[in-house]
């Protein structure tokens, strides 16, 4: 066998070749902004909105990976794969109760609760078959909608399953798949025959397409399926899966919390903060359900507001990417203390150096929340999403312009104030309870329903 032996170093040579330096010559891209440019770019960045109201004290953070992996080592062609969930809750209060400066004890906090468990989930994957199916796709489609089914807060209550509410989910869709119907939802297409609006119940039989007789599920409307192949990695649709459900998860807990407590869910959702992992956005064939997600969230915060209550918060954290890369390349430049809610304009003069900037608006296919660029009083750079406060983008001119407008974002304050509540040192831009939902549980969100149990529990204490 011949080994490669490549010398690493080769890439200077490559850099330094005439015919690389010519082409180089001919290409536009971006550099660090210098001089007038920079303090132009710094001027944008406002003072963090004033808060002295209360934050809420219940807080939970979800987060997630995948991983596929061979069977043997033999055969390494044939492969599975497998989603973790992190969901934990945290009591702020209890927390800033541990909070020694800016350094927190992770160990002291896992302690706030004994119970360590997160949701997973198996797949096949390449070469690989589950309970007999004829492929890699239909044994991907059976164990997914198998997992979201078996996956409930009341064990012998289907009805408290996520699949379950894939249909309340679905139940805001507009356009031809729409449902007036919160039991029944339609697929785009069937995955055997490519039929099209194929409609689907919430029952624990066996559904068949219409047109072909092959069997159909619920969770076939996320469309992950699309993304599995029979003879190839399949990370892709983990890494799709694993991204929609952790924003499905939240509409799960809401769901359940509004239906099991009518009279209380209310002020329980008033006095609570997701953090999510990432962006407010949901990417592939799946994201669909981000448009569903922003009207629930919108209508959820227009009862809270006639009920004169806070507004349900929710953050999503992003640790990565161009405006993680770009707020770090000009942090030094900006205040502390300071915010900015960022533009299509921003983005394509400055983030993306996009000459051809989208008849649309930055996300709209996959976004339900605002990007905003923050220096924290104590110097920290964070980039996180917060929910558009609008039921919907059909004017996609207007929305453009308004989704920047900061003003709309009348509790912006609050975010900040939160993320500096959970700020440390232990962890590199990120915030505690994202780093511990990777790490440590404190209070686990498992099927059982628990946590939503004491979410409720203490508001109507209250």
């Amino acid at each position: 066998m011949i080994q490669d032996t490549a010398d690493k170093t080769t890439h200077i040579d490559i850099v330094q070749n005439p015919d690389i330096k010519n082409f180089l010559d001919e290409c536009n891209y971006m550099v660090p902004p210098t001089g007038n440019e920079l303090a132009e770019i710094a001027s944008n960045f406002i003072s963090v909105p004033p808060w002295d109201k209360e934050l809420p004290t219940k807080v939970i953070a979800i987060d997630g990976s995948s991983y596929e992996a061979t069977v043997n080592p033999q055969i390494p062609f044939t492969r599975f794969g497998f989603v973790k969930i992190g969901n934990l809750l945290i009591n702020r209060d209890s927390f800033k109760g541990l909070n020694s400066g800016k350094f927190v004890d992770p160990f002291e906090v896992a302690r706030l609760s004994k119970d360590n468990s997160s949701l997973l989930f198996s797949f096949p994957s390449s070469n690989m078959s589950y309970k007999n199916q004829k492929n890699v796709r239909d044994s991907f489609r059976l164990a997914l909608d198998e997992a979201l089914y078996k996956q409930r807060f009341t064990e012998n209550d289907p009805q408290t399953s996520i699949r379950t509410t894939l249909f309340r989910i679905a139940a805001n869709r507009t356009g031809k798949l729409h449902s007036n119907i919160p039991n029944r939802l339609f697929l785009h297409k069937c995955p055997s025959c490519e039929a099209e609006m194929i409609e689907v119940w919430d029952i624990p039989e066996v559904q068949k397409c219409p047109h072909c007789g092959e069997r159909i599920y619920p969770s076939d409307c996320l469309r992950i399926w699309e993304e599995v192949h029979d003879a190839a990695s399949n990370q892709l649709a983990l890494t799709r899966f694993t991204n929609a459900v952790m924003h499905i998860l939240i509409m799960h807990y809401i769901r359940h919390l509004r239906e099991r407590f009518p009279n209380s869910y209310l002020r329980t959702l008033s006095n609570m903060c997701f953090f999510i992992d990432g962006p407010l956005a949901i990417n592939g064939t799946a994201a669909w359900i981000k448009s569903s997600i922003q009207k629930c969230i919108y209508d959820i915060n227009v009862e809270l507001q006639a009920a004169e209550m806070a507004p349900l918060m929710v953050i999503g954290l992003q640790k990565s990417g161009k405006l993680y890369d770009y707020i770090h390349l000009i942090g030094n430049s900006i205040r502390p203390d300071s915010i900015y809610c960022v533009t299509d304009d921003f983005r394509n003069n400055y983030v993306d150096f996009n000459k051809t900037p989208s008849s649309t608006t930055y996300g709209n296919e996959t976004y339900y929340g605002q990007d905003f660029l923050l220096k924290t009083t104590s110097g920290k750079l964070f980039v996180f999403n917060v929910p558009y406060p609008f039921p919907n983008k059909d004017n996609i001119t207007v929305f453009k312009k308004e989704k920047a407008n900061i003003e709309h974002y009348s509790n912006i304050g609050a975010y900040v104030r939160l993320i500096e509540d959970f700020e440390s040192d232990l962890y590199e831009s990120a915030v505690v309870p994202i780093a511990l939902a990777q790490k440590y549980t404190a209070i686990s969100l498992q099927p059982g329903g628990k946590v939503l149990d004491l979410l409720a529990q203490s508001s109507i204490s209250r």
